[in-house]
């Protein structure tokens, strides 16, 4: 799937939380989504689900905007795993799961999504809790559910705000891997750069709404980006097993990010103009 963020902005409170976004995440691979808290790369996320309508610019799935393509299509085509979800309704973890077949239901589908039901466990490793009770999972068992519900959607895109979040460090890797390996065009936010240095193909950094930096993680997160962006000191190594950046943190500056604005000017410049 071809995925194009034109000139994408929008208001919350009379604010623009994304402000004036243009990017093109590479097709069938891994786009790590970066920026401090209150960044906005989850209202982006939902811009690009098509959850939220844009009041400027439009997100273009294969150069059709993603608001117009009707809700059933658009949940074949958009998963989007959001960093909060629960449920009071006691489920197994196989009808959890089963959540994901919903745009596909007909009454002859079952044996269709028994099928794919088993497939997206099996990818996010989590076959071995299928009959357990939902409510009995840990956090990090319970992303991995999460992840099976949204592949079990068979996607085109698929979204994901903070996957790894309650996951052990072997847990955060193999799943990185695993959605890097996907051949999916996939956008993750991620708050641990090294993680996206190690795993992304391309990293879009967000600040204060607007896209700062984008392209490959060797060339864009550099010393002087995260201390222009997150307000703290760091050295960028060379992982020399695999290419990769390794960032060193030093000490954060007194008022963080903010005083490292204010050193300069009042926000970063973003890599387009950002008019709305």
């Amino acid at each position: 799937m071809d995925l194009s963020i034109a000139g994408v902005g929008t208001r919350l409170g009379g604010r623009w939380v994304v402000d004036g976004v243009d990017a093109t995440p590479p097709p069938g691979a891994l786009t790590g989504l970066l920026g401090p808290n209150g960044a906005g790369k989850t209202t982006l996320l939902r811009l690009i689900a098509g959850l939220l309508d844009p009041e400027a610019g439009a997100v273009l799935l294969d150069d059709v905007p993603v608001h117009t393509v009707p809700r059933r299509e658009r949940a074949r085509r958009v998963a989007l795993l959001e960093q909060e979800s629960s449920s009071t309704v006691p489920l197994t973890v196989r009808e959890v799961v089963a959540l994901g077949r919903i745009p596909y239901r007909t009454l002859w589908g079952a044996d269709a999504d028994e099928a794919a039901v088993d497939r997206a466990l099996a990818a996010a490793d989590a076959a071995h809790l299928a009959d357990r009770a939902w409510s009995a999972l840990s956090g990090g068992e319970r992303q991995r559910v999460h992840i099976a519900r949204a592949l079990a959607q068979e996607p085109d895109l698929l979204l994901l705000d903070e996957p790894t979040n309650h996951l052990d460090v072997s847990a955060q890797l193999s799943l990185l891997a695993f959605v890097r390996d996907l051949g999916r065009t996939t956008v993750a936010a991620l708050h641990d750069l090294n993680l996206a240095a190690a795993y992304c193909a391309h990293v879009l950094v967000l600040a204060e709404g607007r896209l700062v930096a984008a392209g490959d993680p060797r060339d864009v997160l550099t010393a002087d980006l995260v201390r222009r962006v997150y307000g703290v000191e760091c050295a960028v190594l060379t992982n020399p097993r695999t290419g990769r950046p390794v960032i060193a943190f030093g000490e954060p500056a007194p008022g963080g990010a903010a005083d490292a604005h204010d050193a300069g000017s009042t926000r970063p410049e973003p890599v387009h103009g950002g008019a709305r």
